[in-house]
């Protein structure tokens, strides 16, 4: 590479880094904490949720659970999510969510999000967790929407500061890049001695970091967009699918049968069918017209494992059932999204992968800003 064309690279990595520094850096730090958030609140929350129970103890039809759950707020809100732990000394749990899309930022966005913790034996409220304030939740919501709620601003502000990142990430691997051999095995490691300066260290700590991390960074990154952008997504998944544009195949109509309990219909489907379930979730949709959203979660780990249906609200009738093996190329890049981006993908050694690297990625920007600040002292 010569001079002038690094020189160009360089003033595009830093003035490019230096804007989008702040937000790569908080994105960075809350996909960090967020990644061990399921560990933690197990173990936060296994005091407060432990029941006693036999095997032989009779179950609560979750239509009289749904029932109490909602009583809890008067029946002013209805649920989004029932959250059913297919293990004895478990709570079934009802998550309540009402958002307005015309308010921004998100304590104004979100009006109600709670979640009611039960006894699925006695149908005993356990707890009532303000979901909204969660601490988890909040960092999960700071990550994706920078604490904006979901609207145009916010996906815009997201999706170019993920390209950003992205080319901040490409440029930097350039930057990094050896003018000859010699000089590939000095840029993988830190040659300091006891005189070495802090800029020096700093300096260091930026590129072999970097370097390290940008793999990482990248599979972070292009899974982000995958969600944030609606383009980004259409584009990968027909490329997954060799050109070929697949239409979503269309739900058949349901009979006219209605049935009292769909809900305990539908759960007592979903574990004679599929015994090996650890969770099943059934989504009651925003838009009427769209059946039960239910999910069968058959491993603890990873996500893109689930089976997903679609059940008719009145007749528990089964519409559609999707597994992984059944969906095409750019179905299964779907499914791996969530997996790939917050490390779950092979399980403990992944997730400590992915909370160390997002905390790399986190001090870049900081070393970054630090080397500008003294840019004129360092040596290059």
């Amino acid at each position: 590479m010569n001079k002038r064309f690094r020189a160009i690279f360089l003033q595009l990595h830093l003035w490019i880094g230096l804007t989008s520094g702040i937000l790569i850096f908080i994105i960075s730090i809350t996909g960090s904490i967020y990644v061990f958030s399921e560990d933690i609140k197990k173990i936060i929350d296994q005091g407060d949720l432990k029941f006693d129970v036999s095997s032989k103890s009779k179950r609560v039809s979750l239509t009289r659970l749904v029932s109490i759950a909602e009583d809890v707020f008067d029946n002013q809100y209805n649920y989004q999510n029932i959250l059913v732990p297919n293990f004895l000394h478990q709570p079934i749990s009802v998550i309540f969510q009402k958002t307005n899309e015309e308010k921004f930022g998100y304590p104004s966005y979100m009006e109600f999000h709670k979640t009611v913790y039960l006894n699925p034996y006695t149908g005993e409220v356990v707890k009532v967790e303000n979901t909204k304030w969660e601490f988890f939740n909040v960092v999960f919501w700071i990550h994706t929407t920078l604490f904006m709620g979901h609207n145009e601003i916010s996906n815009y502000v997201i999706v170019i500061t993920v390209w950003v990142f992205i080319f901040s990430l490409l440029s930097g691997i350039v930057l990094w890049w050896p003018r000859n051999s010699k000089g590939f095995k000095p840029g993988l490691k830190f040659s300091w001695k006891s005189y070495t300066k802090w800029k020096r260290k700093n300096l260091d700590l930026h590129k072999v970091l970097g370097f390290y991390a940008c793999l990482i960074g990248l599979i972070f990154g292009l899974t982000g967009l995958l969600w944030a952008s609606k383009s980004f997504n259409t584009s990968i998944k027909w490329l997954a699918n060799g050109g070929q544009e697949i239409t979503e195949e269309e739900l058949p109509d349901a009979t006219n049968n209605r049935i009292a309990n769909p809900l305990d219909e539908i759960l007592h489907q979903v574990l004679k069918k599929i015994p090996q379930s650890k969770y099943v979730l059934i989504r009651e949709h925003p838009n009427e017209k769209v059946p039960y959203i239910v999910r069968s979660y058959v491993d603890e780990t990873v996500n893109y494992t689930r089976i997903e249906m679609y059940y008719d609200k009145a007749s528990a009738e089964l519409l559609l059932q999707e597994e992984f093996s059944g969906k095409n190329n750019g179905e299964k890049i779907q499914s791996l999204n969530y997996d790939l981006h917050v490390g779950t993908i092979g399980g403990l050694p992944t997730k400590i992968l992915a909370f160390i690297m997002s905390l790399i990625i986190a001090s870049l920007p900081v070393t970054g800003f630090l080397f500008w600040l003294g840019r004129r002292n360092y040596v290059g």
